[in-house]
């Protein structure tokens, strides 16, 4: 290596290290930004998942006798403060429960008869 080269890469030694010295203080800065966000959603997890029901059926007692129909579900839907509902025709079932469910019960007209979460 000849004595220019030598030169220029000595010149370059401060800006390879500055550049260097930011990426490890950037790095260090970025991880302890993830530490305190996964202890922070850690800690409030429970804001997340709650043993409380989220389902509400008795706010959906203002549909009973209304006749199912797509625009009765997403109203029932949006009252009950649930993800999904299910119509029921045949009481008595062994069904599965999901707590963020609402379940409609109608008779044979199809009209809401009942509700209840799960």
């Amino acid at each position: 290596m000849d004595k220019s080269a030598a030169r220029g890469v000595l010149d370059l030694l401060p800006n390879i290290i500055l550049g260097l010295s930011l990426a490890l203080v950037g790095w260090l800065l970025f991880s302890v930004v993830i530490v305190e966000l996964a202890e922070t959603i850690s800690e409030d997890s429970s804001a997340y998942f709650s043993d409380e029901q989220a389902c509400t059926a008795e706010s959906v007692e203002v549909l009973f006798g209304q006749e199912v129909g797509k625009d009765v579900l997403l109203l029932a839907k949006v009252l009950s403060g649930v993800s999904s509902v299910r119509v029921l025709s045949m009481p008595g079932r062994d069904l599965s429960f999901v707590p963020d469910r609402l379940n409609l019960e109608v008779n044979e007209q199809k009209r809401i008869v009942g509700a209840f979460c799960g």
